[in-house]
């Protein structure tokens, strides 16, 4: 028998780079993202759950309906015009589906810095992009294994 592939945990470099290939295989992300140029910042901000010391960063770079980088640095590093940050809990409350990210922006679970307007600007863009990083097979510390 085969060895059992562990996925990636949240916020690692493996997972970012998952996430990646997630978005440049997506050909629904490609359509929308066309228009889109952005740097985001997804902050974590405490990474002990996903066995990390204090907050964590994904800096994701998009381009014309691909991700150009993804990588992991820490939040001090993140140079991003928009950051989005929330916690464990909310973050893989959005990646399984069970939060709605607009839902949990507006209820402040998420907090929101930079240029909010042109987010919303490309709002079916987010979405896709929330839609591939919820495609990307992630191991989660606190729910048994599959």
């Amino acid at each position: 028998m085969p060895p059992r592939l562990v996925p990636p945990s949240l916020f690692s470099q493996a997972w970012a780079d998952a996430f990646r290939d997630a978005v440049n295989a997506d050909l629904e992300y490609r359509k929308v993202g066309l228009q889109w140029q952005a740097t985001i910042g997804f902050v974590l901000d405490d990474g002990a759950p996903v066995g990390l010391i204090g907050p964590v960063a994904l800096e994701l770079v998009v381009d014309r309906g691909l991700c150009h980088t993804a990588r992991i640095i820490s939040p001090d590093a993140c140079t991003a015009p928009v950051i989005i940050r929330t916690g464990y809990e909310t973050w893989r409350e959005i990646l399984i589906g069970a939060l709605d990210p607009v839902m949990a922006v507006m209820r402040g679970q998420v907090r929101l810095t930079g240029n909010a307007a042109a987010l919303m600007m490309n709002a079916r863009a987010l979405t896709a992009l929330v839609r591939c990083a919820q495609s990307v097979s992630t191991e989660y510390p606190d729910q048994p294994a599959a």
